[in-house]
């Protein structure tokens, strides 16, 4: 399996789709992995080269035992890490949940490597505060996770996560979907990775200085909406797609709506940048 070395030693795990086109590199939300990706990646491989990865504690990368090498900060050096072993110096990033949250901080801290940032159904990327009864689920997360395994914790998620909840009210059949995500983790992995969370960083007042094209996929049953709907309007010129009937994994409830507003979305930003850069 392909992996790149982080500068502080932690393997993570990556994929390569397609060869032609410009470098597009997601990542997963929180517990997930790039089978989550699976729909999306026959039409996004054929117009870009597709790179998919796994943050540190996640499916195949390592996941650190100590709770203090898994950090928003880390995984934003992560992204750097998998596209300097790729040799990519400017890629269109983005992800899913916690995935965007952290593209959206590799934006802030990279710019010059970012073509545009892909945002879909996150409330890390806005960098709000948790709610209260998020904070209380993601704690009780943690304590199931570490004391009764990762399917007992997929089984609390079904049932307290509205983002699951949701999921299942569109697709019931999405219940073995969820165990089998669960179960490429290491309780130690997602517990970290939880305990990240929930220390993350507030990086709302400083979305206004993202300059690079944005583009943000909701769905109209996602708790993350609201958030994003800030995000939109704290960065000039972001556009927000909304997806019916869609929830926080939209990408898997409108597989077709979501490709085609990503892949016009990029489009876009490569005709545009190849113009300014015929005119120089």
């Amino acid at each position: 399996m392909p992996y790149a070395r982080s500068s502080d030693g932690i393997k993570l795990y990556y994929e390569e789709h397609g060869r032609g086109g410009t470098p597009l590199v997601l990542a997963y939300g929180i517990g997930g992995n790039t089978e989550m990706w699976d729909v999306n990646v026959p039409a996004l491989s054929a117009a870009h080269r597709l790179i998919l990865w796994e943050p540190r504690g996640h499916a195949r990368s390592d996941s650190p035992e100590d709770p203090a090498r898994v950090s928003f900060a880390r995984w934003t050096l992560d992204l750097e890490d998998v596209l300097d072993h790729l040799r990519i110096r400017r890629a269109h990033v983005g992800g899913l949940s916690l995935g965007a949250g952290i593209a959206t901080r590799f934006t802030l801290r990279f710019p010059g490597r970012v073509r545009s940032l892909l945002v879909t159904n996150s409330s890390s990327a806005t960098g709000l505060p948790l709610s209260v009864d998020n904070l209380v689920m993601r704690a009780q997360s943690i304590k199931i996770t570490l004391e009764q395994g990762l399917d007992a914790m997929a089984e609390f998620a079904m049932q307290a996560n509205p983002n699951l909840v949701e999921r299942l009210r569109i697709d019931p059949g999405a219940r073995a979907e969820f165990y089998e995500e669960y179960r490429h983790l290491t309780p130690i992995g997602y517990a970290n990775s939880l305990r990240a969370l929930l220390a993350m960083d507030h990086i709302t007042d400083e979305l206004p200085k993202i300059r690079v094209p944005v583009l943000l996929i909701g769905g109209d049953r996602d708790p993350s909406l609201g958030p994003m709907k800030v995000m939109q309007r704290k960065i000039r010129g972001s556009k927000l797609v909304v997806l019916s009937p869609a929830s926080h994994f939209a990408n898997r409830d409108q597989p077709e709506a979501w490709n085609r507003a990503a892949l016009q979305f990029l489009a876009r930003v490569d005709r545009g940048q190849n113009t300014r850069s015929s005119k120089n």
